[in-house]
């Protein structure tokens, strides 16, 4: 985890460029941001540095989903109880239920608004670690999906 004079390190894995630069603009200035646009670039990356947070796309181009990508993930002793928020279109009835269950501390729908994307990472990144991987955990009383414009 990044301490009071770091900026803390973000790896978001995003497909679509208008996207990454939407994500590379809100987030660039207040956070050390990797962007990826697949799978086997996150896992390499990843092997290769240390992240504070994922921020993971659910429906990439290619065979690979940002849940395959976090399961990945949790296999490197390292990134056990790493936060990871799903960035996705899905916005239908238990989505945010279903990727909690599958791993992640919450999610953010697309189209997301600056303040949405913002109040989530920040959250992600100040939850104690130990609660990371707990399968109920919301980040909020305000499901994270809801924060999107």
């Amino acid at each position: 985890m990044a301490t009071l004079d770091e900026k803390a390190r973000i790896l978001a894995v995003e497909d679509d460029p208008h996207i990454q630069i939407l994500l590379s603009y809100l987030l660039q200035s207040r956070y050390d941001l990797v962007l990826v646009a697949s799978a086997a670039d996150a896992l390499r990356v990843a092997s290769d540095q240390r992240f504070d947070l994922f921020l993971l796309d659910i429906n990439l181009q290619e065979d690979a989903t940002g849940v395959d990508v976090l399961n990945a993930l949790r296999r490197m002793p390292r990134y056990r109880a790493t936060p990871a928020i799903a960035c996705t279109a899905y916005a239908m009835h238990g989505d945010h239920e279903r990727f909690i269950k599958q791993g992640f501390l919450g999610y953010v729908g697309k189209p997301f608004s600056r303040e949405g994307l913002l109040r989530a990472v920040a959250e992600a990144l100040t939850v104690p670690s130990e609660r990371h991987s707990l399968p109920a955990l919301s980040l909020s009383a305000e499901p994270l999906h809801s924060v999107a414009a």
